[in-house]
C-alpha cells in the first residue's frame, strides 16, 4: 500500500513538473511571437508536443490507478486528477488548433472577420463536448450519492438570480482592477495578436455569443462543475462539495476578470444543487448570467464601437455629427447599465439580509473545515489541477508582460 502511495505521489509530482515546463514553454514562445512574429511561436510546437505526450501518459496512469473515494484525501485525489486530465485536452487542443489556424490561414481579412467566432466555437466544443466526454466517462468509475430532489418556486429562482448578480458585483470589484493592471502591459507594435476575452466577444456575432457563450456553457459547465463533481464529493459533506465546486469553477476561467465572481457564484450554484438535487435550476441561473452580460451588454457596446469606428474603420465625422449619431445608443447603454448595476446592488442587499439561510449542514463524522481545506490544498493530485488552471492565468497575462519588458 505504501509503495502504491509513493508511486502515485511520484506520478502526481511528475505531472505538476510537466505542466510547469509547458507553462514556461508557452509563455516563452508566445512572448517571442509577439515580438518577432508567428514563426517564433510555431518554433515551440515540437517541444510542446513532446511535453503533451509525456503528460498525457502520466495523467492516464493516474486516472486508471485512482478510483478510491473512501476518505476525503482519496476522494480529492481521484476527482482532481480527472479534472486535470480534462485540463490536458482543454489546454493542448485549443493551443494546437489555434496554432494550426494561424499557420495555414494567412488571410488578414479572415482573422478580421472569422477568427473570433471560430475561436469561440472551438472553446465551446472543447468544454461542452470534449469536457463532458472526458469527465463523464472517467467519473463513472467513482461512486455517486443521490441527492434528494426539491422544487423551487419561480419567485425563489428569481431571488437567487438577483443574489447571483449581487455576488457578481462583489467579485467584479475585486477582480477587475487586478485584471486591468496586468492587461495594461502590452508591447509596442506587437507582431502577432494575443487572444483577449473582450475582443473575442466583441468580434463575434450575436448568434455565436448566444449559443457558444450564453446557452451551451450554462448547460455543460453545470454538468462538469456541479453535477458530476458534487454527486461524487457530497458523501464527505456539503462543505467540501461547495469548496471544490467554487474553487475549481473560479480557477478554470483562467483570468482575474472572472475568477472572483465565478468562485462566489460557483459556491452559490453548488449550494442550490445540493439543496434541490436539480441541475436545471443552476443551468437557468447560469444562462441568465451569460446571456445578459454577453448578449445585451456586449451587443450594445459592440454597436457603439461600430458607430464610432476603430483603427482603419474609424468614422471621420464632425463632433456634432458623431454625437448626434451615437447619442441615442449611448443613452440606451447608460440606462441599461444603471438598471443592471441597481439590480446587482439590490441582489447584494438580499445576500447580506438572507445570509443565514445559506448554512451548510454537518454530516456525522465530517472532518473540520480547517482539516478539509488543508487536505484540499496539500493533495498533489489537486495541485495537478491547480497547475493547469494557473497555466491558463499565466497564458492570459505573462506573454504580453514579458514581451513588454524585453521588447
Amino acid at each position: 500500500m505504501g509503495e502504491n502511495k509513493a508511486l502515485q505521489r511520484g506520478f502526481s509530482i511528475a505531472a505538476i513538473i510537466l505542466i510547469a515546463v509547458s507553462a514556461f514553454a508557452i509563455v516563452f514562445f508566445d512572448a517571442r511571437g509577439l515580438l518577432e512574429g508567428e514563426s517564433a511561436t510555431f518554433a515551440g510546437l515540437p517541444l510542446m508536443a513532446i511535453i503533451a505526450v509525456l503528460l498525457l501518459g502520466v495523467l492516464i496512469v493516474l486516472v486508471i490507478k485512482l478510483k478510491n473515494t473512501d476518505t476525503v484525501e482519496n476522494m480529492i485525489a481521484s476527482v482532481a486528477v480527472r479534472y486535470a486530465f480534462f485540463g490536458w485536452f482543454y489546454v493542448f487542443l485549443i493551443k494546437f488548433a489555434d496554432m494550426l489556424i494561424r499557420e495555414y490561414v494567412n488571410d488578414y481579412m479572415f482573422f478580421e472577420k472569422y477568427y473570433s467566432p471560430i475561436y469561440l466555437m472551438m472553446n465551446s466544443f472543447n468544454v461542452c463536448v470534449v469536457g463532458t466526454l472526458v469527465i463523464g466517462l472517467t467519473m463513472r468509475q467513482l461512486p455517486t450519492y443521490k441527492i434528494a430532489q426539491r422544487k423551487l418556486r419561480v419567485g425563489q429562482i428569481l431571488l437567487l438570480i438577483m443574489m447571483m448578480y449581487g455576488l457578481t458585483l462583489v467579485g467584479a470589484v475585486m477582480g477587475l482592477p487586478i485584471h486591468t493592471f496586468l492587461s495594461s502591459f502590452t508591447p509596442d507594435n506587437p507582431q502577432s495578436e494575443s487572444v483577449d476575452l473582450s475582443g473575442l466577444l466583441m468580434g463575434s456575432g450575436i448568434y455565436y455569443r448566444i449559443i457558444c457563450v450564453g446557452i451551451l456553457p450554462a448547460i455543460f459547465e453545470e454538468l462538469l462543475f456541479r453535477k458530476f463533481l458534487i454527486d461524487r464529493t457530497i458523501r464527505h459533506g456539503e462543505f467540501i462539495s461547495c469548496a471544490m465546486s467554487g474553487i475549481m469553477f473560479g480557477m478554470w476561467h483562467g483570468n482575474f476578470q472572472q475568477f472572483f465572481f465565478t468562485f462566489f457564484i460557483g459556491v452559490l450554484f453548488a449550494f442550490v444543487y445540493i439543496r434541490t438535487g436539480k441541475i436545471i435550476y443552476t443551468m437557468i441561473m447560469h444562462a441568465s448570467m451569460n446571456l445578459v452580460t454577453t448578449v445585451i451588454t456586449m451587443s450594445l457596446m459592440a454597436e457603439l464601437i461600430k458607430k464610432v469606428g476603430v483603427g482603419d474603420s474609424i468614422n471621420y465625422m464632425s463632433e456634432d455629427e458623431l454625437m448626434s449619431s451615437i447619442m441615442p445608443l449611448l443613452l440606451l447603454l447608460l440606462v441599461w447599465l444603471i438598471i443592471f448595476v441597481s439590480f446587482m446592488i439590490t441582489g447584494l442587499v438580499f445576500v447580506i439580509k438572507k445570509r443565514k439561510n445559506f448554512k451548510l449542514f454537518l454530516m456525522e463524522g465530517e472532518l473540520k473545515r480547517k482539516e478539509i481545506l488543508h487536505k484540499l490544498t496539500h493533495t498533489p493530485e489537486m495541485w495537478a489541477f491547480f497547475s493547469f488552471a494557473l497555466l491558463l492565468f499565466i497564458h492570459n497575462y505573462l506573454p504580453d508582460i514579458f514581451a513588454y519588458i524585453f521588447q
